[in-house]
């Protein structure tokens, strides 16, 4: 899927040109440390004390000010969205927690879809219910469909990546659900690798690491699929390879 309105400058760190200005925001670091959704909050705190609040990543809002996503807002009653997920550790060092995404899970019964548009990274999704977490790496070009009783973040991983989100208008975002908890697992970069942590704060959940494929779905049926999970629920079974 590609954003006609927009252009990508760079490989690693990645610049984003827009013809039309859409509004966006951008999360800090020192919200992520406050609301304790990371794991090494006393490093992180080192590092926040030492480069300064840094931006974590960026969320475009493309449906408030591009035309063309308008009016597929009022349409079909879904907003695009395109996050810019910067590469970084909570750390002084080589050594830490990677930059993530707040995290969240909906609070009506909307699905959502992640697309990578540039670069990769992985998405962790965690079912509180079954106690599973699955942590999927995606690539540029693919895609991922996630159910609404999942909490899920995105996880940087080594570059700048760019994530297409599409979700219905009336999802709502609980952020509650994660704040001063975290996620069962928590990923971070140790010796050149990456290393999945479990946090203390749950028990007894299991992970397992998947990768994600291409989808094509039209956006009259995507529409639909986000809509009304229970009735398309085929479509968010893991469509992942194996």
């Amino acid at each position: 899927m590609e954003i006609e309105e927009m252009k990508i400058k760079g490989e690693q760190f990645l610049e984003l040109e827009f013809k039309e200005t859409p509004v966006f925001w951008e999360r800090k670091m020192s919200e992520l440390i406050k609301d304790k959704v990371i794991l090494d909050l006393k490093n992180a705190k080192k590092a926040l004390e030492f480069f300064g609040d840094r931006t974590v990543y960026y969320v475009y809002n493309l449906w408030r000010g591009i035309e063309r996503y308008k009016k597929i807002k009022d349409e079909y009653k879904l907003n695009f969205d395109v996050t810019l997920l910067k590469f970084g550790l909570f750390s002084l060092t080589k050594d830490g927690e990677t930059f993530l995404t707040y995290g969240h899970r909906h609070e009506k019964n909307r699905g959502e879809f992640y697309t990578v548009l540039k670069n990769e990274c992985y998405l962790l999704i965690s079912d509180l219910n079954k106690k599973k977490s699955i942590l999927v790496e995606m690539k540029e070009g693919t895609s991922v469909l996630i159910h609404p009783r999942l909490i899920h973040r995105l996880i940087s991983i080594g570059k700048d990546c760019l994530i297409l989100g599409i979700v219905p208008e009336d999802a709502g975002h609980d952020y509650n659900i994660v704040k001063n908890k975290g996620f069962p697992h928590h990923v971070f970069m140790q010796n050149g690798w990456l290393k999945i942590v479990e946090n203390k704060k749950y028990k007894g959940f299991s992970i397992e690491k998947v990768s994600a494929k291409k989808l094509s779905i039209p956006i009259k049926k995507l529409s639909k699929i986000l809509m009304y999970p229970n009735k398309y629920k085929k479509f968010y079974e893991i469509n992942f390879s194996e």
